[in-house]
């Protein structure tokens, strides 16, 4: 992706520290009529599901769980993963944990695999890698035993409206909850 972005006659400039290696102002000095800071996700978007701020041991954020692996760790004990997501930085997640070991690697998603917003290519390759997907399911509350998660429950949801977004809403099938 960097390489199809330099074709097109961009540079990009990797580990500069904006404000301290080079401030913004120098690169208009030097004639550049556009600049894009590309930081990443400081921090990750909640789940919005019961129990994810009580610590439970076995359970991090995508973000953390990404960073832990490039500082080369492995950062949760046991063969099983369940990742809840949809976009590149839960693709990043499934694909990273089966590299580090993971041997049942899953992804739910509220929406359909149409309504992802990963990179298609990324959706198809973790699927290739084994990653199982189960869609029209969303996480509502963390089940956890002495401190630690010892499952998931959830419910299946359907598909509504388009929302701002314009994908169709999710929402929930009453009755329908079950644990993973």
């Amino acid at each position: 992706e960097a390489n199809q972005v330099k074709k097109l006659g961009c540079e990009i400039r990797y580990g500069v520290n904006v404000g301290v290696d080079v401030k913004l102002e120098d690169f208009k000095v030097q004639g550049y009529g556009a600049i894009f800071v590309g930081v990443g996700a400081p921090e990750a978007s909640k789940m919005r599901c019961e129990g994810e701020d009580e610590g439970y041991r076995g359970f991090m954020t995508g973000v953390e769980f990404l960073h832990r692996i490039a500082d080369g760790e492995r950062p949760l004990e046991g063969k099983k993963l369940l990742v809840i997501g949809g976009a590149n930085v839960a693709m990043d997640c499934v694909r990273s944990a089966l590299r580090s070991g993971f041997t049942d690697v899953n992804l739910i998603y509220r929406r359909t695999r149409a309504e992802m917003p990963a990179d298609p290519v990324e959706i198809m390759e973790a699927e290739e890698e084994g990653v199982q997907f189960h869609f029209l399911v969303a996480p509502l509350k963390i089940v956890a035993e002495n401190g630690k998660v010892t499952g998931l429950e959830c419910h299946r949801m359907e598909l509504g409206e388009p929302d701002a977004s314009g994908r169709r809403r999710p929402v929930v099938i009453e009755g329908s909850n079950f644990i993973i």
